[in-house]
């Protein structure tokens, strides 16, 4: 398909921006003031690229790497040197466990009967309503870390900062255990919810949690998208465009159907 001038179309280029993620992360282990960050890096880095976005953190002084699964916390093991720590955040099958613990990845868990000889966070559900324990049991020798999940961070600082009470009370006889509640937008904006580390995966991307400027929180996107109009056409009146004709044209409308062959730079 040739543009509307004739010429061959410029295809569509995601760009990867690794001194980006860096800047990030030196910014947010600023704002953390001596609390660990800890890189979300799961769904492959969001969608840019885990391996490469993990080492740019780890680089820049990030202390562990948070992924969604055991798979995810694998490939990790196969790509990064050093052996950094690794937390699945997720739900973890029991056939899983095994591959896990020879791997010295780390587990949240949330139920009575807890994995053995692998170091566990157990996760409170303060207010997620999803999963996580409503109640703390007694910690056994694994447990290394405690942990809960913010519902509103970006929208409701008032019921965060409730989440953030009910996870300090029940947490509150085990101080020697790592705590760890806060994501990005609270790493941001609640500062007594940065405890011992942060779990920070938007902001490391140059996104703002708020849906403002990141550039407010000192942050630079990690990720550019450009591309071409491969070719623009007008749509008279009744006329649909897609699958579904999901866009109608009400009166005459340009249309640009714009590239979509993908590569990535990094």
């Amino acid at each position: 398909m040739s543009g509307p001038s004739g010429t061959e179309p410029t295809r569509s280029l995601v760009t990867i921006d690794l001194a980006a993620i860096r800047h990030n992360a030196r910014a947010l282990r600023d704002v953390l003031d001596g609390a660990e960050l800890w890189a979300v890096v799961k769904a492959d880095g969001y969608g840019h690229g885990a391996a490469d976005v993990a080492r740019a953190a780890l680089d820049e002084g990030a202390t562990a790497l948070c992924v969604a699964t055991v798979a995810e916390g694998l490939a990790l093991r196969r790509s990064i040197a050093g052996r950094p720590r690794v937390l699945v955040m997720g739900p973890t099958a029991s056939a899983d466990v095994a591959s896990a613990r020879e791997a010295q990845l780390e587990l949240a868990v949330s139920g009575d009967t807890l994995p053995e000889d692998i170091p566990l966070h157990v996760k409170l559900d303060t207010g997620m309503g999803r999963w996580g324990m409503a109640e703390l049991l007694r910690p056994n020798r694994d447990v290394v870390g405690l942990m809960t999940h913010f519902a509103s961070a970006d929208t409701d600082e008032a019921f965060t900062r409730r989440q953030l009470e009910r996870f300090l009370a029940a947490t509150s006889d085990h101080r020697q255990l790592l705590r760890h509640a806060a994501n990005s937008a609270a790493a941001l904006t609640v500062p007594e919810s940065r405890l011992d580390a942060a779990r920070c995966g938007i902001a490391l991307y140059g996104v703002d949690p708020f849906g403002r400027d990141s550039a407010l929180h000192g942050l630079r996107p990690a990720l550019s998208w450009s591309s071409s109009v491969a070719q623009a056409k007008l749509l008279e009146p009744g006329a649909g465009t897609g699958y579904g004709r999901r866009f109608v044209a009400t009166r005459l409308t340009w249309i640009g159907l714009v590239s979509r062959e993908r590569s990535e730079e990094v």
